[in-house]
This record gives structure tokens, sequence and C-alpha cells, in this order.
């Protein structure tokens, strides 16, 4: 079941602008969207990443491929498993 919910970040809580209709102690997964502006210029370039890969403007990368963009940037060095 899905249900959309407006909230409000508040004293590092989110609190829930309307009731839902769920029994006590239900667990739920919550996906956050904001209209907040990021803190950081790396915030805003994620977000905006986000949004091209979400969009399908931008590919997203596999495992692997990251991997190997992490292992370039550490001089070839790779973690162990």
């Amino acid at each position: 079941m899905t249900i959309d919910v407006d909230a409000v970040y508040e004293d590092g809580v989110l609190k829930l602008k309307e009731s839902v209709d769920l029994p006590d102690k239900a667990e739920v997964r919550v996906t956050i969207k904001t209209t907040a502006p990021a803190r950081t210029p790396l915030g805003r370039l994620l977000r905006e990443l986000h949004s091209k890969i979400v969009t399908k403007e931008t590919p997203g990368l596999s495992w692997e491929e990251i991997e190997d963009e992490v292992a370039s940037r550490r001089g070839g060095w790779r973690e162990t498993r």
C-alpha cells in the first residue's frame, strides 16, 4: 500500500500534516522529497545529478563502474572483499 502525505520537519521529527489510517506501531518506509535548497555547492551538484539520473537525461553508473572510478581516483588502489 502507498500513502502520500505531506509533512514538516521540525525539531528533529517529521510531523504529518494529516492523519493516516495505519495500525499502531506499523512499520513504514519513508522517501523524502524536499523543496528546501541544498546548503552546499556539493549538495546542489548532487541534487542536479540525481535529477538528471531520475529523468534518464544522464545514465546512472553500475557498481562496477563506480568501483572503477573510485579506484582510478585512488591511484589504482582497490578495497579487498
